[in-house]
Formats: C-alpha cells, sequence, structure tokens
C-alpha cells in the first residue's frame, strides 16, 4: 500500500501514529489511528511472514490467523483492548466508547496519571475498581508486544524507532 509493503513498514506507521498521538494525548483522533493500527498489526505481520513460516507456525502452536489472533491474547490482555477500540471507532460500535473518557484540566483524573496538568484520554480497565489507564501506556505496552515480537520472530533488522522512547522489555502477561 503505497509504500508501506511489509510489516516493519506498518509497524513504522504505528510508531508514527503513536508519536503524533504523544505530541498530542488528548485528541481522539490519534488515539483511534493509533488503536486502529495497533489492531491491524496482526494482520500484516500474519500475512507478511508468519502464514509462509512453518518452524515460526510450529513454535507458537498456530495454523492459521485465527489461532494466530488467539495466541496474540494468551500472549498480552491488553491487545483486545486496542483491538475493541479500533473495531469500535471503525464500525460505529458506541459500546466500545462507554469505558473511554477525556479527563480534562489541571488536577483531572486519578493521582499519580496522566501527563502532569495536560488533558488526555483514558480508558477503563477494571469495570468493579472504576480504575482508568491512561491510553498512552496502553498503546505503549502494544507497540512493545510487536517491537519484541518483531525482534524476536521477523525478518527486518534493524527494527524502525520513533521519537518517543518506549520503556524496557514487554512484561505484562496474562
Amino acid at each position: 500500500m503505497f509504500d508501506i509493503v511489509n510489516s516493519r513498514d506498518f509497524y513504522q506507521k504505528l510508531l508514527e501514529d503513536f508519536d503524533d498521538f504523544m505530541q498530542q494525548p488528548d485528541s481522539a483522533r490519534h488515539a483511534m489511528n493509533c488503536a486502529i493500527t495497533a489492531h491491524h498489526m496482526a494482520d500484516w505481520v500474519w500475512g507478511d511472514f508468519v502464514k509462509s513460516d512453518a518452524a515460526l507456525k510450529t513454535r507458537l502452536g498456530v495454523r492459521d490467523i485465527h489461532d494466530f489472533l488467539r495466541w496474540i491474547d494468551t500472549q498480552t490482555v491488553w491487545y483486545g483492548l486496542v483491538q475493541s477500540l479500533s473495531n469500535g471507532s471503525k464500525h460505529f460500535i458506541r459500546k466500545a466508547a462507554e469505558g473511554t473518557q477525556k479527563i480534562e484540566g489541571y488536577g483531572m483524573g486519578g493521582y499519580g496519571q496522566g501527563p502532569f496538568g495536560r488533558s488526555y484520554l483514558a480508558i477503563e480497565v477494571s469495570p468493579t475498581d472504576a480504575k482508568f489507564l491512561p491510553m498512552d501506556q496502553l498503546f505503549e505496552v502494544v507497540i512493545r508486544f510487536w517491537r519484541d515480537f518483531l525482534r524476536d520472530n521477523g525478518p527486518y533488522a534493524p527494527l524502525p524507532e520513533g521519537k518517543t522512547k518506549l520503556q524496557g522489555a514487554l512484561t505484562v502477561q496474562q
């Protein structure tokens, strides 16, 4: 698609979408773009190299794209949230927006959450405890998942880096 021709290029797009979001962490447009790209990394990774790599499919225990998507869900609990946001924004699913909110103004939001003194977007991660996760944290953990997956399994080196420095290795698992 234009000059985005493989999963490495699509990962670069994800990093650029994340950089745009980090410049304006209260932008629903940037959040939607980042969520859609993060969600569709699976399609690009599958179609680019996983689908045709028998050894990798065996190692992951997958046969088709549906197995691969289930495998991703076993590796990170956070992918399902970006998938919900992506599908909700693309298909006008209002229910997907019920757990999201825009936190505006100085001192708003949870103590120690979000950028200090700036508006930001958050998603509910626990409906019983009313806990909201700032979107930058959700996006980062999913981006780190894809970074680590591409680094460990993909045919591309080096991987691109965005302007926003990602924190350490992926450690959040189900």
